[in-house]
C-alpha cells in the first residue's frame, strides 16, 4: 500500500507541472498587465517608468525564463512576493488555504452525512413517500445554481431577518469569537450542501437498491442474518465504494462551487483570492493558487482511493501487490 501511494504521488508531479504551464500561459494571453494595475491604469503612469517597474518585476523577460525562475525559486522553497503589496506568496496561500479547507470540511461533511442518510433512506424504501419526497429535493439540488441559492439565503436570513451575517469571516468592530465564526460559516456552508448534495444523494440511493438486489445480499437474508449486521456488513460498505469513487473524481467540480461560493460571501478562501489575483493579474499569488488547488484535489482524490480499498478487500490486495 505505502508503494502504491508513493508511485501515486510521483505520478502527481507531471500533472501538477502541466497545470500550472497551462495556467501561466493563460494568464500570459490574457490581457492587461499588472504593472497598469497597481496604478488603476497604464494611462496613469509614462512609458519610461512603465519599463522601469515591468523590469523589476521581470516582466520584460522572455516567457519560458519567466516561467523557469518561478519554477526554480519553487523547488527551492521560495514562493516570491505578492505584486500588488509586497507580502510573501506563501503567507497569503497559506491564510486562504486555511479558511478554504475550514469551509470545505464542514461543507463536505454536511454533504456526506446528508446524502448517506437520504441516500439510504430512499433506496432501503423505494418508491414510498419519504423515496419521492427524498428523490424531489434531490433533484431540485441538483438544478440550483449556488451563485442564486447563495444570494436568496442572504437576502432572506440577512437583509429581511436580520439573523445571520452575509460576509466575511468576522463582523467589523466586534469580537472575533467563536460563535461570530460559526455565525459567518452557516449561511455559505448551506449553500453548498443543498447546490451540491443532490447527485451524492441519488447515487446512494442507487446503489443500495443495486446492493439490495444482488445475489449475495439474498444469500445473506436468508441466512437468517440480523437487521444490523445486513446493514453495516453488506448494505453499507457495498454502498459506499462508488459513493466514495465518485467523491473523488467530483471533488474539481465541488472545489470550483465552493469557489464561487467563496466570492459571493466574501469567505476570504482560495476562491476569493483567484478571482482577486486574476482580475489584478497577480502572477505570483495566481500560480500558487493554482498549484495550491492541484494539490488538494490530487490528494483527495488519493484519499478516495484508499479508503475504496480499505472498503473492497479485493482492491486492498490489488494495491498491496503494486
Amino acid at each position: 500500500m505505502l508503494r502504491y501511494v508513493l508511485l501515486r504521488l510521483v505520478a502527481a508531479l507531471p500533472q501538477l507541472l502541466l497545470i500550472s504551464l497551462l495556467a501561466f500561459v493563460i494568464m500570459k494571453a490574457a490581457p492587461g498587465s499588472p504593472v497598469a494595475s497597481l496604478v488603476g491604469g497604464r494611462e496613469f503612469m509614462s512609458a519610461t517608468d512603465y519599463d522601469r517597474v515591468a523590469d523589476n518585476l521581470g516582466l520584460n523577460d522572455p516567457l519560458i525564463s519567466q516561467y523557469g525562475n518561478w519554477l526554480g525559486k519553487l523547488l527551492q522553497g521560495d514562493w516570491g512576493f505578492s505584486i500588488k503589496d509586497g507580502r510573501p506568496v506563501s503567507q497569503v496561500i497559506w491564510n486562504a488555504t486555511l479558511n478554504t479547507a475550514l469551509l470545505m470540511a464542514v461543507a463536505g461533511s454536511g454533504i456526506v452525512l446528508l446524502s448517506l442518510l437520504l441516500g439510504y433512506i430512499a433506496g432501503r424504501w423505494a418508491q414510498s413517500p419519504a423515496d419521492y419526497l427524498t428523490s424531489g429535493l434531490a433533484l431540485v439540488s441538483f438544478a440550483t445554481p449556488a451563485f442564486w441559492l447563495g444570494l436568496l439565503l442572504i437576502l432572506f436570513f440577512s437583509v429581511v431577518l436580520d439573523w445571520l451575517p452575509s460576509s466575511g469571516m468576522m463582523t467589523l468592530g466586534k469580537a472575533d469569537t467563536l460563535s461570530s465564526r460559526i455565525q459567518h460559516l452557516i449561511l455559505p456552508v448551506v449553500t453548498i450542501i443543498l447546490a451540491h448534495a443532490g447527485p451524492y444523494i441519488r447515487l446512494v440511493r442507487g446503489s443500495v437498491r443495486d446492493v439490495l438486489a444482488s445475489d449475495y445480499y439474498r444469500a445473506a437474508v436468508a441466512r437468517g442474518l440480523p437487521p444490523s449486521t445486513l446493514m453495516w456488513r453488506y448494505e453499507l460498505p457495498n454502498a459506499l465504494t462508488p459513493f466514495i469513487t465518485w467523491c473523488g473524481v467530483s471533488l474539481p467540480l465541488l472545489m470550483g462551487g465552493a469557489f464561487i461560493v467563496e466570492w459571493i460571501f466574501s469567505w476570504p478562501g482560495l476562491g476569493q483570492l483567484f478571482l482577486k489575483s486574476a482580475i489584478g493579474k497577480n502572477y505570483t499569488v495566481l500560480m500558487a493558487a493554482v498549484l495550491v488547488t492541484g494539490v488538494l484535489v490530487i490528494l483527495g482524490n488519493l484519499i478516495a482511493d484508499l479508503l475504496v480499498a480499505w472498503l473492497n478487500p479485493k482492491m486492498r490486495r490489488q494495491y498491496a501487490d503494486v
